[in-house]
């Protein structure tokens, strides 16, 4: 086992030492025809390895158990990959103790990876009773750290230019770009520039994770609670508030939101609260759009795993951007606000495995009916 570990340990700083360019080898015991001449001049270029004092390698001597450590040590700081992390946190079991000796800190591996690319995407399946099609979309997102404060967001989807996911496998195509963005922090101040997504309050009032088409394209800060958004890039123009607190103990949040198109402007005001009834939590809603007179509100609890609401809105009082909005829908179902409507929404969500899991969403309202819609998302 130790054996084995040891050839690890050389694998793995070979591995990382393959990626530096080399130069002239200092080690006069090891000529340049020498079968491991290359590959004891990437350990130097590396700096995983020294040789000794006199100017020799002795690569024919026996190492013993901390000169093993110093090299693992060394090897820790090149750590690129989560493969090679598995491989390092493997020899740092094995070797901890001397590692100790030597004053290493273990935790400078995962440092190195967090100032690496990282990148995480999702795969998912969806059925609609609605429109009774089953509809694929692929997202691939990459992380990338600028400094200790900025880092920037990239993320490919299948989806087309609204975000409407593919009704078939043949038509997912090549990815696009639709989110794009740089995110910082100034003292106090978090801001993010560029394509992102936007939700206020729980998201009846806004919410770009579930409507289609909803990312906004310009900026957002946030400041003790107190968010900022604005959007000025396209024919439909966004400016919101959004603000969270706690009072005596309960989570409060209200909002304003301005959404000027090439059609007409309407203004939005929303108040949200997480209360505690009987140990249970409830969260409420209430939208008011300001400049139509209409009102909407939800309320709802987990009961027994599942998500269970009762909504009540007037005709236009939920914007296109509501996340109660559900894209391919009819004229006359989900998806159109312009008409009043009311019911029940009951949402259940677990995971099969690990990064897989699955989602039965229903609603049955007076106007629209009933919907049900399934998901399967697989996450890696």
């Amino acid at each position: 086992m130790k054996k084995k570990l040891v050839r690890t340990a050389v694998c793995t700083a070979l591995t990382v030492a393959f990626a530096i360019p080399a130069f002239a080898n200092p080690f006069a015991d090891v000529p340049r025809k020498h079968w491991a001449y290359d590959a004891v001049n990437k350990l130097v270029a590396s700096g995983i390895v020294d040789g000794y004092g006199d100017g020799t390698f002795r690569g024919d001597r026996t190492i013993t158990r901390y000169e093993m450590a110093q090299i693992v040590s060394k090897a820790m700081d090149k750590v690129s990959t989560v493969e090679q992390k598995v491989i390092i946190d493997k020899l740092v079991a094995e070797f901890g103790e001397e590692l100790n000796s030597l004053g290493v800190k273990v935790d400078g591996i995962q440092k190195q990876l967090d100032n690496q690319i990282k990148f995480s995407g999702e795969t998912r399946v969806q059925y609609d009773s609605e429109t009774e099609d089953t509809t694929y979309r692929f997202r691939l997102g990459a992380t990338g750290k600028i400094n200790d404060n900025t880092k920037m967001n990239v993320r490919l989807s299948t989806a087309d230019s609204d975000g409407i996911d593919k009704t078939s496998l043949d038509d997912l195509g090549s990815p696009s770009i639709d989110r794009f963005n740089v995110e910082t922090k100034i003292k106090n101040v978090d801001a993010v520039v560029g394509k992102q997504d936007l939700l206020l309050g729980k998201g009846l009032l806004y919410n770009s994770y579930e409507a289609d088409g909803a990312a906004i394209t310009g900026a957002k800060t946030t400041w003790k609670g107190l968010t900022l958004a604005y959007d000025n890039s396209g024919d439909t123009k966004v400016q919101a508030v959004d603000y969270k607190t706690q009072l005596y103990g309960t989570s409060v949040g209200a909002d304003y939101l301005k959404i000027d198109n090439t059609v007409d402007a309407n203004e939005y005001a929303g108040l949200n609260a997480d209360v505690k009834v009987f140990g249970k939590t409830v969260g409420a809603e209430y939208i008011r759009n300001v400049s139509q007179k209409a009102n909407g509100y939800r309320i709802g609890t987990n009961i027994l795993g599942a998500q269970v609401s009762y909504i009540d809105y007037d005709a236009n009082a939920l914007p296109e951007q509501s996340g109660f909005n559900f894209a391919g829908a009819t004229s006359t179902g989900f998806g159109n606000n312009s008409q009043a409507d009311k019911g029940f929404q009951i949402t259940y969500g677990r995971n099969i495995v690990k990064n897989v899991g699955v989602v039965l969403d229903y609603k049955n309202l007076d106007v629209a009916g009933d919907q049900t819609k399934a998901t399967l998302n697989v996450k890696f």
